[in-house]
């Protein structure tokens, strides 16, 4: 699969509506739908935490432990 590269701030608004939509499929009560779109949620803020920051570095969430 190949990755298109986006800025932080679209990335943002894709995230929000994967949010919305996860909301609507729970509120459904489409559970396994619902564990899909959580995936798709958690990949989209991995991904975000892997984006440059305004100064090009990586920007690395703190490693629990």
């Amino acid at each position: 699969m190949q990755r298109l590269l986006i800025d932080r701030s679209t990335l943002d608004l894709i995230t929000a509506d994967a949010q919305d939509f996860l909301n609507v499929l729970n509120a459904a009560g489409l559970h396994q739908a619902s564990a899909m779109m959580l995936s798709v949620i958690e990949q989209l803020q991995a991904d975000r935490a892997n984006l440059p920051d305004e100064r090009g570095n990586a920007v690395q969430s703190p490693k629990p432990g």
